[in-house]
């Protein structure tokens, strides 16, 4: 049993921590347990439920040298922007590679929109805990950063910020980061890409018309891991891409006629643009990573932190499907999450266990050995299945989101303002606090399963419900807005 298990019961399985059911969809047959078993064992779960805890059954092969972390997180981009996830029209050969070499989760959920899921991210708690408002990041939470600066780390972040608004929202050196390079940052301006506006350890840059924002932000995390190559660090880059407004990139080509007249046709070509260049950004620091002999030690992540942008059509397979950002659907929150370490990440893998964002934070606790935050947590590690163990797979995920964008709310939305949406899901179904139930296979969510039409959905809202209920009903810390 690892070392960062602090509960003896687990609040999902009702087992002791290292008990498991798998999950797993590559080197094993996924195991689906028996709908009555199911129920109980989530059930007794919540019976013995304590203050979550994360834990893993593994511990890392011994090496002699700590491992580093590349923690990459792209901006307003769905699991099906990526070709190793299906796509044929997003080229993103970079990341597919990673993909191929490493594992890709096939079950990761972000929030629907960016605040909340960075909060989650950082923090390793769900909003019900500690969402304060859009673009506040309470100063009081314990981040990532923190954690990892306090085992001994070199901690780096460049990127998008926004976390710093509220009357207590954070800064970069609030959030245990020795060096940062940030868009959207105390007394940045609103542009990221060409002649951007960025802070720079507290001093904003000066740029010209011909700087690109993604390309500075990469310059200045392959400068962080050259300057730290001798001792462990850990690099989070909050990606600007691929975010609106869709521009070109250095390498797009000029605009077609028939983009010069549709404007949707010449934004999709450039979010693609944008998606292939996010990709190249995270070949150019994989390529330093080789190059100075950092890569067999250094775990690179990648994840997205939400769906893809509303204004947004794009052709997936047979379909055609519309960006969800902001909606509490699959097309809003069904993240990309790839892991690469050679040598420690076996190659090949494909898992399909749950992955919460509350999971990040405990699992780079078991990648570091680092010491947990002393505060309840909702996260558990992910890394024994990155190493190709059970690991300790997740029953049920859940989401507490008070979306910006109003319309979001209007089917689901409880509490304050009626904005608030909150609901758990499994891998099969999705129920929310308002009691509606949904298969997931229903993408758009629009077929309701009544109470007592179906033995399977039946057990899974019995299961789902009283995940719902362990929660608390109230946010701890929501600042009460304006309808």
């Amino acid at each position: 049993m690892s070392r960062i298990a602090a509960a003896l019961i687990d609040r999902q399985t009702g087992r002791p921590r290292g008990v498991i059911e798998s999950r797993r969809s590559s080197h094993r047959a996924r195991s689906l347990l028996p709908v009555t078993l199911l129920l109980s064992v989530g059930l007794a779960s919540l019976a013995h439920a304590q203050e979550p805890s994360p834990s893993s059954e593994a511990t890392p092969p011994i090496r002699t040298e700590p491992l580093n972390i590349l923690l990459i997180l792209a901006d307003d981009s769905a699991v099906d922007n990526y070709g190793c996830y299906g796509s044929t029209y997003f080229p993103t050969p970079r990341l597919d590679a990673l993909a191929r070499d490493g594992i890709r989760f096939t079950h990761c959920y972000s929030a629907p929109v960016c605040t909340p899921s960075r909060v989650e991210l950082m923090t390793g708690r769900e909003g019900i805990r500690n969402y304060v408002a859009f673009g506040t990041l309470d100063r009081e939470e314990v981040t990532f950063g923190t954690m990892l600066q306090q085992a001994g780390y070199a901690t780096a972040v460049a990127g998008k910020w926004q976390l710093h608004g509220g009357p207590n929202g954070s800064l970069a050196a609030d959030c245990g980061f020795d060096t940062h390079c940030l868009w959207n940052a105390p007394g940045t301006k609103r542009a990221r890409y060409w002649n951007p506006s960025l802070l720079r350890d507290g001093q904003l840059l000066e740029t010209a018309p011909q700087d690109y924002g993604p390309d500075l932000f990469t310059d200045f995390l392959i400068e962080f891991l050259e300057k730290n190559k001798e001792r462990p660090f850990f690099a989070y880059y909050p990606m600007a891409l691929t975010h609106a407004p869709f521009r070109p990139t250095p390498l797009s080509a000029p605009r077609t006629e028939e983009e010069q007249a549709d404007k949707q046709a010449a934004a999709l070509r450039h979010f693609r643009d944008m998606t292939a260049y996010a990709d190249r950004c995270v070949g150019r620091l994989v390529d330093a990573l080789e190059k100075h002999g950092l890569r067999e030690r250094t775990v690179v992540i990648y994840t997205t932190d939400n769906g893809t942008d509303r204004s947004l059509t794009y052709p997936f397979g047979n379909e055609t499907r519309k960006g969800e950002k902001a909606y509490p659907t699959t097309g809003g929150t069904h993240a990309p999450l790839i892991v690469n370490c050679p040598g420690i990440v076996p190659a090949g893998q494909v898992c399909d266990d749950l992955v919460d964002f509350s999971d990040f934070l405990p699992t780079l606790a078991d990648i570091t050995q680092a010491e947990l935050p002393d505060v309840p947590l909702d996260g558990r590690s992910f890394w024994a299945q990155c190493q190709g163990k059970e690991g300790d797979p997740r029953l049920w995920i859940y989401q507490y989101y008070y979306p910006k964008f109003a319309k979001a709310a209007e089917k689901h939305g409880q509490g304050v303002n009626r904005r608030e949406i909150v609901w758990t899901q499994n891998h099969d179904f999705k129920l929310y606090r308002d009691g509606t139930l949904y298969a997931l296979s229903d993408r758009d969510e629009l077929r309701p399963i009544p109470n007592g039409s179906d033995e399977k959905a039946d057990a899974a809202r019995k299961l789902l419900q009283s995940a719902l209920d362990s929660f608390p009903e109230r946010a701890a810390k929501l600042r009460q807005p304006d309808r």
